[in-house]
Formats: C-alpha cells, structure tokens, sequence
C-alpha cells in the first residue's frame, strides 16, 4: 500500500524556506571558499613574488662577492708587485751601503797615504833643511 501524503499550504512554505536557507548557505558557502581561494591563491603570488625578489638578491650578492674576489686578488697582486719593487730598492740601498763602504774604505786608504805623505814630505824638508844647514856650516869652514 502506497502511502500518500498531502503537504499543508504551511509544510510547502517550510519546505520551501528550508530549501532558500539551505542554498542560501551553500551560496554562502561557495563565496567564502571563493574567497579564500583568491586569498590563497594572491599569497601564492605574493610568496612567488618575494622568492623571485630573493633570488635576484642573492643574484646580487654573489655577484658582488665576485666583484669582491676580483678586487681583492688585483690588490695582492698591487701588494706582490709594491713587495718585488721593496725587494729590489733593498738590493740598491744595500749596493749603495757596499758602495759607500767601499769609497770610505778607500778615503780612509788615501787620508792613511796623504798622513804618510806629509811625513815623507816633513822627512825630506828636515833632510833638506839640515842639507842646508851642513852646507852652510862647510862653507864657514872653509
């Protein structure tokens, strides 16, 4: 037996209410999972953005490490090349200092030869002198 059943003009407006609320709340429902997709979905872009924005940072940075590298190695070779022209200006000082040595040994072998040759040339005026001397006695003599 088949059951029939009649709905009052009341039960349909319920039913029907019912059914308004119930999409009502599904069209709600899908707005705010709308919503937050879009939320979602800008963040992502937001975080891609920021990720990009870092690695060109980093792009950056690297490349003013390398900038960095480069400098630093064109300073130490600044610093190998100002070290070899330091060597080579100590080896010059230091043939200058075996120079200067060399001619002062050699001033004080001639200031030795001058001291002796003033003592010959005082021997040989004293020689002279008595020389003289003798000779002026041998001619009161004779």
């Amino acid at each position: 037996m088949v059951e029939v059943r009649l709905w009052s003009a009341r039960e349909m407006g319920e039913t029907s209410s019912d059914a308004l609320e119930e999409q009502r709340q599904v069209s709600e429902e899908k707005r705010e999972s709308a919503e937050d997709t879009r939320l979602s979905k800008e963040k992502e872009r937001e975080f891609a953005e920021d990720v990009r924005l870092s690695q060109e940072e980093q792009r950056r940075l690297a490349e003013e490490m390398r900038n960095s590298v480069e400098e630093m190695r064109q300073i130490a070779e600044e610093m190998r090349n100002s070290a070899e022209v330091t060597r080579q200006i100590a080896e010059e000082v230091r043939l200058a200092k075996e120079e200067l040595r060399q001619v002062r040994e050699e001033a004080r072998q001639a200031k030795d030869e001058l001291r002796q040759a003033k003592e010959e040339l005082q021997e040989a005026k004293d020689e002279l002198r008595e020389a003289k001397e003798e000779a002026r006695r041998s001619t009161e003599f004779a």
